[in-house]
């Protein structure tokens, strides 16, 4: 698969950060460190705002959550207009999905949360130039590093990963990208993959 166009737009992610992340990969995972190596799985996201540079912002910010250090952040963000921004290079772990940040790179797709996740799915799947984009996006990723279709999940999925593992006993309990969902995806992604 090709690499599609990527703007790179990349949050503040220096020393401290990266320490941070190295902590809480030591807590979570028993890894002290921050490096991302051999990603496993793709997680598909949505944002839950109205727009990339609200996305951007809150990663950038870094601001505890569920009372730890470092902040939220994913790796790409796919705008409604079909941009792909890379705000962490994908070498780089990101804290995105409980149980999976070890090994899982993260993909945001801009979307308001509005009637639930199932709605706001399909709002994306019906976004033509965006879902174009994100779909695009995954097939190189998989291809790149030998991700199989089965790894490449909806948020609402990471708890029952083969890959998921927390030493803190956390659990997700976000909704955004349902299985049924996925599913339309991935049928996506094999007819841009079979092409």
């Amino acid at each position: 698969a090709e690499r599609p166009p990527i703007d790179a737009d990349p949050i503040p992610y220096g020393h401290k950060r990266k320490h941070e992340m190295a902590r809480y990969s030591k807590r979570h995972y028993g890894q002290p460190r921050w490096h991302l190596r051999d990603p496993k799985v793709i997680v598909l996201h949505f944002t839950a705002g109205p727009s990339y540079q609200s996305a951007w912002h809150v990663f950038a910010s870094n601001a505890p959550n569920n009372g730890e250090l470092p902040g939220v952040c994913s790796h790409f963000i796919v705008a409604k207009s079909g941009r792909i921004h890379r705000t962490v290079r994908p070498t780089i772990r990101c804290r995105h999905t409980i149980g999976l940040n070890y090994t899982a790179i993260g993909v945001e797709m801009v979307q308001e949360a509005g009637s639930g996740s199932h709605w706001a799915d399909e709002q994306i799947l019906h976004r033509h130039k965006q879902i174009h984009s994100a779909v695009r996006l995954a097939a190189w990723l998989k291809q790149r590093y030998g991700i199989k279709m089965r790894n490449i999940i909806g948020h609402a999925m990471a708890n029952h990963s083969p890959f998921f593992k927390d030493l803190e006993g956390w659990r997700n309990d976000h909704t955004d990208w349902l299985r049924r969902d996925v599913k339309k995806f991935r049928h996506r992604l094999r007819q841009v993959i079979a092409k």
